[in-house]
């Protein structure tokens, strides 16, 4: 079932001779259970991408439909309600809220929408990440790792239509790294979460089922693993 689809999206910043094109031609789609690293040299474009897949950014020209929703339709309002519905962000810088416990900063989501908590889906989420023991914790309390995980447990608590994850394990070592995309690939196979990671890390990219290269605001490559 395709979840995601991009038709034409092309993204240009400034006018005249200081025009740059961002997104030349993006058309790809992503089917639902998915998990898809995108790669790129610095400049390539991947991260604008995954900003206008996220509500975040709008596109130039061209549609970006997620679950049948042309969101590059959306005003701003529109937009963040969306994107806090249907897309899960993930940075390399956590952006928890200091003052507030891990529970709350994963639940936040669903207490701005006065949705009620699913208890068993929460615990579920927090067991597989390995916080279950930080939820009256701060994120200062935590180390980065941890607070990374809390950040992935707030992307997934609401089960968006997608996960979108910018160089997560950026600020990581290798073995919190490591972890990250374990937990990854587990709301992947367990929660059947469809994620898009961006990623300049080789490595972490061959954990995913399927590569996407780009170059230049283009999608140069499209390969699936095995």
């Amino acid at each position: 079932m395709e979840i995601l689809k991009c038709e034409g999206v092309r993204k240009i910043y400034g006018s005249g001779q200081n025009q740059v094109k961002a997104l030349d031609g993006i058309d790809f789609s992503v089917n639902k259970g998915e998990f898809v690293a995108i790669v790129g040299a610095s400049g390539s474009g991947k991260s604008t991408l995954l900003h206008i897949l996220g509500s975040v950014d709008k596109p130039t020209e061209g549609k970006v439909l997620v679950e049948g929703t042309d969101i590059s339709t959306l005003n701003r309002t529109q937009a963040a309600i969306f994107r806090r519905r249907k897309v899960g962000l993930v940075y390399q810088f956590y952006n928890l809220i200091p003052t507030l416990t891990v529970r709350k900063n994963i639940l936040m989501p669903l207490l701005l929408d006065k949705r009620k908590i699913n208890q068993e889906y929460f615990e579920r989420v927090v067991n597989a990440l390995g916080i279950a023991d930080k939820l009256d914790f701060l994120p200062n309390q935590l180390s980065g790792g941890q607070q990374q995980r809390a950040a992935i447990a707030r992307a997934l608590i609401y089960r968006p239509a997608l996960l979108l994850a910018d160089e997560p394990t950026g600020n990581l070592d290798q073995k919190n790294s490591r972890e990250i995309v374990d937990m990854l690939k587990l709301s992947n196979r367990n929660l059947q979460q469809t994620i898009l990671l961006i990623t300049h890390d080789e490595k972490i990219a061959l954990e995913a089922d399927r590569i996407v290269t780009m170059e230049d605001g283009r999608i140069v490559s499209d390969r699936k693993r095995g």
